[in-house]
């Protein structure tokens, strides 16, 4: 049995319980260190075009999850894909893990090389309206890198055949998916009403985002479903097992998700590419690293193919890179920010129709590139742009800080 509550759980509806593969949590969450907490956003409104009806978020300011040492701690956690919803936990026959594999085969663009079957729910403890049918409301709060994970779960929700509803029409939205940020408290106090409305609604509730991976006890949380950081390609399946009336928990940390996801944009004009996830830092104050955890960059070529492709909708008229530090992107893979930057605007278009923008960076790490990040954003289509937190100025208060 896994220590309640373990990172990935199947509740019913009745109460009981299915862990995955009897491994404990221990391990799983092993967190320290820094995200761009505390500055300001600068990540808000972009040129053109108004916010498309589909999503909300607040104003930005930039984020993202794991590392090497978690994929081992996840694995020995497991997942729950070989377990049913209902009657406390039994086994899911093979012909319901198969059936339910096959219609999450066509949600992803990319299938998980561990997959073990899929989550067969027989449904009969909720009234949902069937897999892929019914409406869903998504909400963000936060920076711009959990807007892009939000853009991603609506995209995948989408692509599986929900439909989308704006704030307007939230209540008549049959699950609510809502995206949540730790760094401010504002951010989580509205969370906590947005969930209040939909307890008080009867809807079927799933709470993503940092709040959950950083303190999945959070009073807030409490009998709702949760999806981690790194979990959000597996968004259909949680939402799912909400409609069906069961508490799904997936917060174990694996791989980062893949870049080249199903996305709504939160505003057509706009592409959020997030460069890494977590930070080098270990800020005394700081409640996004425990969320987000250690630094974790994206492969060069990956995010330069994601810029072409960007760049390539005529819709698109920024890309905006985002991370909790810009600056150390690819110091855990030999490479750096400055690199990164010349070869994304090789491949941006010379008539200055598509623009660059990088995101929030802390001192440390972007001073060691500062010349070379200088020397790029003399490009057309690179905009000369730094977003740099001054936190204090105090030394005291730095140091108390740990920054």
């Amino acid at each position: 049995m896994c220590a309640p509550p373990c990172p990935d759980t199947l509740t019913d509806g009745s109460g009981g319980s299915s862990s995955g593969r009897g491994g404990s949590d221990g391990g799983v969450e092993r967190f320290g260190g820094d995200s761009g907490a505390g500055g300001s956003s600068g990540e808000s409104g972009v040129g053109g075009g108004g916010s498309t009806a589909t999503m909300t978020a607040e104003p930005p300011a930039d984020g993202r999850a794991p590392g090497g040492e978690a994929e081992a701690a996840a694995d020995a956690v497991g997942d729950l894909e070989d377990l049913a919803a209902g009657g406390g936990g039994h086994a899911a026959s093979a012909a319901a893990a198969a059936a339910t594999a096959a219609r999450m085969a066509r949600v992803s663009r990319r299938p998980r090389a561990d997959a073990r079957g899929a989550i067969a729910a027989d449904d009969k403890h909720g009234s949902g309206p069937g897999p892929g049918v019914g409406s869903v409301w998504v909400k963000t709060f936060g920076c711009s890198h959990n807007v892009s994970d939000g853009e991603y779960m609506a995209g995948l929700l989408q692509e599986y055949g929900y439909r989308l509803l704006p704030d307007a029409e939230r209540n008549a939205a049959d699950a609510w998916v809502v995206n949540s940020c730790t760094v401010k408290g504002p951010s989580q106090s509205a969370m906590g009403s947005v969930l209040t409305a939909g307890r008080a609604a009867g809807k079927a509730l799933v709470v993503s985002g940092c709040v959950p991976q950083g303190d999945r006890r959070a009073k807030e949380l409490a009998g709702l479903s949760l999806l981690g950081v790194t979990q959000i390609d597996r968004v259909v399946e949680v939402v799912e097992q909400a409609l069906a009336g069961n508490t799904m928990t997936l917060l174990a940390k694996k791989p980062l998700p893949a870049l080249d996801l199903p996305k709504v944009r939160r505003n057509r004009h706009v592409e959020i590419v997030p460069l890494s996830t977590g930070c080098l830092g270990a800020c005394t104050y700081c409640k996004t690293k425990h969320a987000r955890g250690h630094l974790g960059s994206y492969d060069p070529r990956a995010l330069v193919e994601r810029v072409r492709a960007a760049a390539a909708d005529p819709e698109v008229r920024e890309v905006w890179l985002s991370s909790e530090d810009t600056g150390a992107y690819g110091i855990d893979l030999g490479t750096d920010v400055a690199k990164l930057l010349r070869s994304m605007a090789d491949v941006l278009p010379r008539d200055g129709r598509t623009m660059l923008r990088l995101g929030m960076t802390n001192p440390p790490y972007m001073l060691q590139h500062l010349e070379a990040v200088a020397e790029v954003m003399r490009h057309p289509c690179v905009f000369e742009y730094l977003h740099v937190p001054v936190q204090s100025g105090s030394d005291a208060v730095l140091t108390a800080m740990n920054r």
